[in-house]
């Protein structure tokens, strides 16, 4: 018996020396977005973290013991062999999320969740995500920690526990170890209270990069699998009427239209979504800093969300995200949710979406068919030597072959407008693109796109229906560049709207304050039509006294207005960033946030 319980504690700190040895590890990983932190932070995020660590090392543990209990009554060879199965099974497992998590984490700005089960629905894409030569020394990492913590399981605990003969021993070792990994249910809970473990339990500073780094990675998988996650209680802070009137007094009124921008009413519209084109990065956009100086520029444009599926949702629908899952990914709740695709066939337009990648990435073929979008265009629209990247065909390609499709459907169709919408992909990481004039990676990515992006406006010029064609350039989000923003900095949500094309009356600057979404509601009053389905999103003309911008990023969410910018923490609902007097800041972001949620789950 004594040597089963050794065995088993055994098998218990060995998982637990296994994930605290993970938070050096990301600290080191991440010294960059860390940033400087005290000596004594070294200590306090193994410590902080450890009831994480002791709860996952006992779910774990718990089959061990289980395994152990067996093994009083089945030959130990046997249970030996299922033990190592297990283990290396679930090493094999932990090693690639803490593998995966720290890899992404840069570009993510959180840990991964659930969502990675969606994304790894399209492993191309997956892979997509990063150069050849990372995958290849991920690879290398994982085989020589899976070598050194396998030799260390090897040498604690293959050794046959003694014998227990007779009926009498066998029932009283069955029934000790069984208690023994019942205790373990303790770890796993946090406490004996009606609260149970939870990320939220190891943050305890200021600085949110050290309560992330504190977070069990593969605890933090477990807990978003588990979690109701459109119906969180977290994000509850006031009563529903409460909430209905903050939100009401802060769209206001944007029905009317305040002035007339464009020539026509009916214009064809050519709107692109440009991957990653944070503002950032506007020094190495030329061709957009041309079409800002020609057209309509608005220069205070925040993304709702960082990543393309909220993105695209954001553009398409003016549907700020929901702070804890991607809905894109929900078929049964994105399609119920208005588009503009939907209010412009409604009026005659003729639709198309162009692609260069997989359209069913996160279920966005479901989201686009419901917006109207029965002709699209994607990679296998292409012959394979045109799919030169990771991602699918180039920029380059999809913008050219869109120009020239463009105009063909221009002079094919002389009785409906057009509304062709473009997404590029190359300023997608790992930003593997054929355009070397910086060191930044991101940047030449996005330099690349945007010499793609003026040859098309370029070839568009020369159609007869230039005259009459709006184009909208805005990105689906930002980017966190330079090294060091994180993924709640406002920097990295600061993005460049557009408006250009020969459908405009004059050139000029628009300084309010606004959403990603709030291009939508603005573009439908210049046509003259409703866009009260879209009730997230304000008229930016109209809003001037009372605007704001709002985005959210994983556990947390901000707001913008005049008075200045509030950031907050949704696990331990504090503060990020608050800048100048709150000003009432603080409860404008809950009750939007709780307002989008309450309209998701209704």
């Amino acid at each position: 018996m004594k040597d089963r319980l050794r065995l088993l504690l055994t098998y218990y700190l060995f998982w637990i020396v296994f994930f605290v040895l993970q938070k050096p590890l990301f600290m080191i990983w991440q010294r960059r977005l860390l940033g400087d932190v005290a000596w004594s932070d070294w200590f306090l995020v193994p410590w902080h973290g450890l009831p994480l660590d002791l709860s996952t090392a006992a779910y774990i543990t718990v089959l061990y013991g289980l395994l152990l209990v067996a093994s009083v009554w089945v030959r130990w060879s046997v249970i030996e062999k299922i033990a190592d199965v297990i283990t290396a099974l679930l090493l094999t497992i932990a090693l690639w999320v803490v593998l995966g998590d720290n890899g992404a984490f840069p570009s993510w700005g959180y840990h991964l969740d659930k969502d990675l089960f969606a994304y790894l629905q399209s492993p191309n894409e997956v892979l997509a995500c990063a150069p050849w030569w990372l995958w290849a020394v991920g690879a290398v990492a994982f085989a020589a920690l899976f070598t050194g913590w396998w030799s260390a399981y090897r040498y604690l605990l293959h050794r046959a526990p003694d014998s227990s003969d007779g009926i009498g021993r066998k029932i009283a070792s069955t029934a000790v170890l069984l208690l023994t990994t019942a205790l373990l249910f303790l770890p796993i809970r946090g406490s004996v209270t009606v609260s149970t473990m939870n990320t939220g339990r190891v943050y305890y500073s200021d600085n949110r990069m050290l309560n992330l780094a504190a977070v069990n990675p593969v605890f933090n998988i477990v807990e978003s699998l588990s979690e109701n996650r459109l119906d969180s209680q977290r994000y509850t802070y006031m009563s529903d009427d409460e909430c209905a009137a903050y939100v009401k007094r802060m769209l206001g009124d944007s029905c009317g239209m305040a002035e007339q921008l464009l020539t026509a009413t009916r214009p064809h519209i050519v709107l692109c979504i440009l991957e990653s084109f944070s503002s950032n990065a506007w020094e190495v956009m030329p061709n957009m800093q041309r079409l800002a100086a020609e057209g309509i520029y608005f220069d205070n444009v925040y993304a709702n969300s960082y990543r393309t599926d909220r993105g695209v949702m954001a553009v398409l629908g003016a549907y700020p995200g929901c702070a804890t899952t991607s809905v894109m990914m929900l078929p049964s709740l994105s399609q119920r949710l208005p588009q503009i695709g939907q209010v412009l066939k409604r009026n005659g337009y003729d639709l198309k979406f162009y692609y260069g990648g997989d359209e069913d990435f996160t279920n966005m073929r479901s989201y686009l068919v419901t917006g109207g979008f029965e002709q699209r265009v994607s990679d296998h629209d292409f012959p394979m030597s045109q799919r030169l990247s990771k991602w699918g065909v180039p920029d380059h390609i999809l913008f050219d072959y869109a120009a020239k499709d463009i105009i063909r459907r221009h002079q094919l169709s002389t009785n409906n407008a057009q509304f062709s919408t473009i997404l590029s992909l190359s300023s997608h990481e790992p930003f593997e693109v054929d355009y070397h004039h910086y060191r930044s990676g991101f940047l030449n990515a996005v330099a690349y796109t945007d010499s793609c992006l003026g040859a098309f406006v370029d070839t568009l010029r020369t159609s007869p229906a230039w005259d009459s064609t709006l184009i909208v350039l805005v990105a689906d989000h930002g980017y966190p560049y330079p090294e060091g923003v994180t993924n709640y900095d406002p920097r990295r949500y600061h993005i460049p709207l557009i408006f250009a094309g020969g459908a405009l009356r004059q050139p000029r600057v628009i300084s309010t304050l606004c959403s990603q979404i709030d291009w939508l509601p603005t573009l439908l009053h210049q046509m003259q039509l409703d866009a009260s389905d879209f009730i997230y999103a304000k008229d930016i003309l109209t809003s001037e006294h009372n605007a704001f911008a709002y985005y959210h990023f994983v556990d947390g969410f901000a707001y913008m207005d005049s008075t200045g910018t509030t950031v907050i923490d949704a696990v331990v609902d504090k503060p990020l960033i608050q800048t100048q007097p709150d000003s009432d800041r603080t409860n404008k972001a809950k009750a939007f946030t709780q307002y989008i949620m309450t309209k998701l789950s209704e």
